[in-house]
């Protein structure tokens, strides 16, 4: 059986002071992520009516590829990052197409 991809949906909140810091990970962890071999798309938004809120939109070849991903550096640099810049817990769904 052929893993079906998964999509990732993922929202946070910046803290004030902490946009720049947050925003050069993020940066730098969507170029890196687009490179990663069982990346099918990674994309970062920014609210247009709330520039402290960012949503991930990411595709997966399949939920092993995530748990891969979230081992590398470049989303190990990110995470830590988010440990002292967000105002609230990242909310994550990890979602299949109907």
């Amino acid at each position: 059986m052929t893993a079906q991809p998964i999509t990732v949906i993922a929202t946070l909140r910046v803290l004030p002071g902490h946009e720049t810091a947050a925003l050069e990970a993020i940066r730098q962890c969507v170029a890196l992520s687009r490179q990663e071999a069982t990346n099918l798309s990674y994309q970062c938004h920014r609210d247009i009516n709330d520039p402290a809120v960012f949503v991930f939109v990411e595709r997966w070849a399949s939920p092993e590829a995530l748990a891969a991903h979230e081992e590398t550096p470049h989303f190990q640099a990110m995470k830590a990052v988010f440990t002292t810049a967000l105002a609230a817990p990242l909310e994550v769904h990890i979602t299949r197409e109907l």
